[in-house]
């Protein structure tokens, strides 16, 4: 292990060094309540320059809620009443591993110790296949250097990217040791030590429409789980499954497969229509086929597609060996009892995807769909995308400092084990390439930190009684939707709302603001929750004068 790798894990301790820090290091109205609230301009430009550029990065007109938000440090905004999120530009959440290994094509590099984003590894991969795309992202000139310098020599025949969702840095620094395949491959690859998600809200489909095309949100115009459609409805990005048509531009995926007459086998394997970011619209797009893409119906634990759009491959539903693999985990505390550590029924199919032993079978059924399909068997390069969703879901269940998540990052790990053996044994070193990241980090217990989980529900019912009307439709991590039919008959602004939620304190929020509700106590009851609420329109020309454009934090 690297210095700067041990350097790293240092768990949530580390978290709680830096969160103290950042809140002794930001203006003295962003650190505490009383007085007027600033300025727009004045919030914006309080917070670190790289978390505005973030937030810039991941707001487009039309589609993002109307006011942009960003609790102040520890807060953050709960999942409805409780959980949490993992939402924000804040270090902890951005911070991921992007790992590139090629073995026979690149020499082992280990740590890569330079700021880069989500975005720079569809142009890597557009070098990689001697070509190149207009991205808001840089191609990792580690690795695209080196196919430069072998030009003579044919591309990879398959490039396999592996999404661990929720698996940012401050997840896998609970559990050190328990990633060693991961671990291998950032030391016999390139390991971008210094790699951030680049966007705010870091939500999974925002992040992997950046991976898969490129650029941000700001221009491909997914900008969360929900957004606004075309009559200014809040729809999610993906409409379940029904269409892609959110995306605004190619995914990396789309422009290779018909470069080559659709002839190029591209495939996703996910959890939901979300992932498909990564490869784009297949046929819905004017010119595009029906590439294999496939998530789950969670009732029924069925690969599922939308077959007007993608295909579903036959090898995927004939998997075997789930019950099997649930067994297995159910024995494993030593009792037989149809629960996996004694929160989650086994027996319950609606619950079974969250598990270890969905881990496992996802794996075996990737592999199945590779081998049964030919993926990597002739000179045009194939692209396959996945997506390992058990951390994040676990996660948000029962946080990211929980055994079921130690579980969930264990069983991801031997997945990838696995997945490098089949690219060994049936692809053959030298004729591939595969890539490893996260798309967030994931957000610690409040009392861990010594914070507190913002109630979204309270919010909105504040709202909508200040102003006496329906006004918050919906209270996201860092967004509000806002129904702005009901605030033209209220006579009501973006701005008023705005300014009332910067000027929205711990008591507002509370419904015990003088019990002990915040573990130690980082906040008082006066204390403003928001270091910034603004309009969102005003994030693209928002600029702060004397700042320089930032890449780190």
């Amino acid at each position: 292990m690297s210095n700067l790798s041990r350097a790293r894990i240092a768990g949530i301790a580390v978290l709680v060094v830096v969160l103290v820090a950042v809140a002794l290091f930001l203006p003295e109205w962003l650190r505490g309540g009383g007085g007027p609230v600033p300025s727009f301009r004045s919030q914006a430009c309080g917070i670190p320059r790289p978390w505005l550029e973030r937030t810039q990065r991941g707001f487009y007109e039309g589609r993002s809620g109307q006011i942009s938000l960003l609790p102040r440090q520890p807060a953050y905004m709960a999942s409805g009443a409780g959980g949490w999120s993992h939402s924000g530009p804040w270090p902890y959440l951005q911070r991921v591993p992007l790992v590139v290994y090629a073995p026979g094509i690149a020499p082992p590099l280990g740590d890569v110790d330079r700021p880069v984003t989500t975005a720079d590894i569809a142009p890597t991969y557009a070098a990689m296949l001697r070509g190149n795309v207009a991205t808001d992202g840089r191609p990792l000139r580690e690795v695209a250097a080196l196919n430069k310098a072998t030009l003579t020599a044919d591309p990879p025949r398959l490039i396999v990217t592996v999404v661990w969702d929720g698996g940012g840095w401050n997840t896998l620094e609970q559990w050190p040791d328990d990633w060693p395949h991961l671990r291998r491959l950032m030391e016999e690859g390139a390991s971008y030590v210094d790699a951030t998600v680049g966007s705010s809200p870091s939500v999974t489909p925002s992040v992997h429409t950046t991976l898969g095309t490129g650029v941000w949100p700001s221009t491909h115009g997914i900008t969360g789980v929900p957004q606004r459609d075309e009559e200014g409805e809040i729809v999610d990005s993906f409409l379940k499954g029904e269409s892609s048509r959110f995306i605004n531009v190619e995914a990396l995926a789309e422009r290779w497969d018909e470069q080559n007459g659709n002839r190029a086998l591209i495939g996703m394997v996910g959890y939901e229509p979300w992932h498909l970011g990564m490869i784009g619209k297949g046929a819905e797009k004017p010119g595009g086929d029906k590439d294999d893409a496939v998530w789950l119906d969670v009732e029924t634990n069925e690969w599922i597609t939308n077959p007007d759009h993608y295909r579903l491959p036959p090898s995927l539903p004939e998997t075997r060996g789930l019950d099997a693999d649930i067994a297995e985990l159910d024995a494993a505390d030593g009792e037989v009892d149809d629960t996996w550590r004694e929160n989650v029924r086994l027996d319950d199919p609606e619950r079974t995807e969250e598990t270890p032993a969905f881990i496992a079978y996802h794996g075996r059924a990737m592999i199945k769909l590779m081998r049964d399909e030919g993926y990597g068997r002739d000179a045009l390069t194939d692209l396959m995308f996945t997506n390992f969703k058990q951390i994040d879901r676990i996660g948000h269940y029962y946080n990211m400092a929980s055994e079921e998540v130690h579980d969930s990052v264990i069983a991801s790990d031997e997945q990838l084990g696995e997945l490098v053996s089949f690219l060994d044994s049936d692809v053959g070193r030298g004729n591939y390439v595969l890539t490893v990241t996260a798309d967030h980090g994931q957000q610690p217990d409040a009392a861990a930190v010594d914070g507190y989980g913002i109630d979204p529900n309270e919010l909105e019912a504040d709202i909508n009684e200040e102003f006496g009307g329906d006004i918050a439709l919906a209270a996201w991590p860092t967004e509000l939707f806002v129904d702005e039919d009901v605030m033209d008959e209220l006579e009501v602004s973006i701005e008023e709302v705005a300014r009332y939620i910067g000027g929205y304190t711990l008591a507002d929020n509370s419904i015990r603001p003088d019990e002990d509700v915040l573990g130690a106590g980082r906040f008082e009851p006066g204390d403003r929750l928001f270091a910034m609420a603004i309009p969102s329109a005003s994030l693209p020309t928002m600029s702060c004068p004397g700042a320089e454009p930032s890449t780190t934090d």
